[in-house]
């Protein structure tokens, strides 16, 4: 990259010229050393002038015939701007693959831009043949070069007026035609004309020339984007196709022109009918149009998308059509599935809802909402948490039996939802008859197992299921893959003995144990459900050491009820998933 603000980048070759760059801008110069003097320059500091000869091959030293633009004085530019530029606009300016300048604004007194002082430029602008290679020989420290005197010609009104616009708005000016005298490769005189573009940079411009690539991008850019044009003139009837076009209609890339009986030919009957209403829109109304079509093309047909304009002058007649189009078939096919996925998504979401409602309400049904008995000397209370957005499997059943005992159990049926709520449900009220034969909890506990078993291979629950004789003040108990019950007495929580058994439903013929457990009066002991001490951040034995914490924290509530509810309260937090079950019996004699 040449960079216009330290000779020692451009070479041995502009520093040998030295002499004669000051001579020539001294000479031809005198607004500009006038403006040096006076902090601006007047308005007309540096005219366009007629083009130099360039009929003489350019010298060795690679300079074209004729003067070098002057040297903008820093009096003329903005003092708060870097000088020389950072060095990290050097690299970025290199990095574009378009001939780029970065200039900067010389105004007037009064504030009006009279030209630009070429501060940068890139590598591209120094290589291109048709730029002027003052730009890559001459080189001022803190200085710029006059773009009027570098290109002659380009600063018209036009152009003047645009950049103005660029400064005052920051929208780019794109795609400006100019046109300047220059130099062609062999040195001839020639008038160049390009499209140029002008981007803001804070109080600086960047000026980029079309880049010689533009059209191999353009191609490269149709068939990536599978995106291509058409122009139709109705003057001549010639239509002219893009290469990626084209392939669209199932051509070769090099294809320039086509009929368009051929290019209609290529729309699907079932397609035709709404092209041709929005074609015949386009032509009598001059609206611009957007219509997804289908085209015959490679294999099976394609949908393609189709923007089209009208031509004409002003408010002349119309001349022709613009066309853009592109390939989205595979895009639409995306948004298909995607819609059928969303469809398919909000009936199971519905389902589910419904579902859910139903399991909530049947569970709601078949859940006692307290657990209460009668003159036999116990006081109970539960605590249930659901699941978050979940029906669980989550039971109990408390009930006073006629010989004068009492059944108490708890149990967690696997999985949630209706299967769960239909297992939970059949092991209840299995259990609730089940007792009334007075059998020993350990043939209840093999029947219900015998029960799950039967039902299918998916339906397994963990239990506790007891016996309370309160003329014994005993209680005999079974463990079916359930946590072991808490026994709180004198102030002090600790996890009863287990005689662990499998869950209900793995196993077709098991012999539960059973545990039998002296009370005292005032002692209470507790049933739960896993979803009380399950976190996922934690190990079991953490949260079992947890939950007789949190029931020796609160031993001194008098209140049953709110004992169990600040206990489970302690004991939920954001990772519980399931849901929990608290039963707790006190012992009053």
């Amino acid at each position: 990259m040449a960079v216009l603000t330290r000779p020692g980048r451009c070479g041995r070759r502009a520093v040998g010229r030295a002499g004669t760059v000051a001579g020539n801008a001294e000479r031809r110069g005198a607004g500009l050393v006038r403006a040096s003097r006076t902090g601006r320059l007047g308005r007309g500091a540096a005219p366009d002038r007629p083009p130099a000869a360039r009929g003489a091959p350019r010298p060795d030293v690679g300079l074209p015939p004729g003067p070098p633009p002057q040297i903008v004085p820093d009096a003329a530019l903005d003092p708060d701007l870097a000088r020389p530029p950072d060095q990290d606009l050097h690299r970025l300016l290199d990095a574009v693959p378009q001939a780029s300048l970065l200039a900067e604004p010389v105004r007037d007194g009064d504030g009006t831009v009279l030209d630009l002082a070429v501060v940068i430029v890139n590598e591209s602008a120094a290589r291109h043949p048709y730029h002027p290679e003052q730009l890559a020989g001459r080189a001022a420290d803190g200085h710029g070069l006059s773009l009027r005197e570098a290109y002659p010609g380009l600063w018209t009104e036009p152009v003047a007026a645009a950049v103005a616009e660029v400064l005052r708005t920051g929208h780019a000016a794109r795609d400006l035609a100019v046109r300047w005298e220059g130099a062609g490769p062999d040195g001839s005189a020639r008038s160049r004309r390009e499209r140029l573009t002008v981007h803001r940079l804070g109080r600086r411009l960047l000026l980029l020339w079309t880049d010689d690539r533009t059209e191999e991008v353009a191609r490269a850019a149709q068939r990536i984007a599978r995106v291509g044009w058409a122009e139709w003139n109705l003057r001549d009837g010639r239509l002219d196709v893009s290469p990626g076009l084209a392939v669209l209609l199932g051509r070769t890339p090099d294809t320039e022109t086509m009929t368009t009986h051929q290019v209609l030919g290529r729309v699907t009957e079932t397609a035709r009918p709404a092209l041709y209403r929005e074609l015949d829109r386009l032509f009598s109304t001059g609206a611009d149009i957007d219509v997804l079509t289908e085209l015959y093309g490679v294999g099976r047909p394609r949908r393609i998308r189709l923007v089209a304009e009208v031509v004409r002058d002003e408010d002349g007649p119309i001349e022709g059509l613009r066309a853009v189009l592109q390939d989205v078939t595979e895009l639409y096919e995306s948004q298909r599935r995607l819609r059928e996925q969303q469809e398919e998504t909000e009936r199971q979401a519905r389902r589910a809802d419904a579902e859910h409602s139903v399991v909530q309400r049947l569970q709601d049904a078949l859940q006692p909402r307290s657990a209460t008995l009668v003159g036999l000397g116990v006081t109970s209370a539960v605590a249930y948490r659901p699941a978050e957005g979940r029906v669980g499997g989550d039971w109990f059943k408390v009930r006073q039996l006629p010989d004068g005992r009492a059944l108490l159990a708890v149990g967690d049926a696997r999985g949630h939802g209706l299967d769960a709520v239909a297992l939970m449900s059949m092991l209840r009220h299995a259990l609730a008859g089940l007792a009334f034969t007075g059998a020993l909890v350990e043939s209840l506990g093999g029947w219900l197992n015998r029960i799950a078993c039967d039902d299918s291979d998916e339906s397994t629950a963990t239990a506790i299921v007891s016996r309370y004789y309160p003329d014994r003040h005993l209680l005999r108990w079974i463990c079916a893959g359930h946590p072991p019950p808490v026994l709180l007495r004198d102030g002090r929580a600790s996890l009863l003995p287990a005689e662990l058994g499998p869950p209900f439903g793995v196993l077709p013929v098991v012999a539960y144990r059973a545990v039998e457990t002296h009370v005292r009066a005032g002692d209470t002991v507790f049933f739960y459900t896993d979803g009380l001490i399950e976190r996922r951040d934690q190990d079991i034995d953490v949260r079992l050491d947890a939950l007789c914490a949190a029931v020796e924290a609160h031993a001194a509530e008098p209140v049953l009820q709110t004992l169990v509810d600040v206990v489970v309260r302690d004991m939920s937090g954001p990772l519980s998933e399931d849901d929990a079950t608290l039963l707790a019996f006190r012992f009053d004699r």
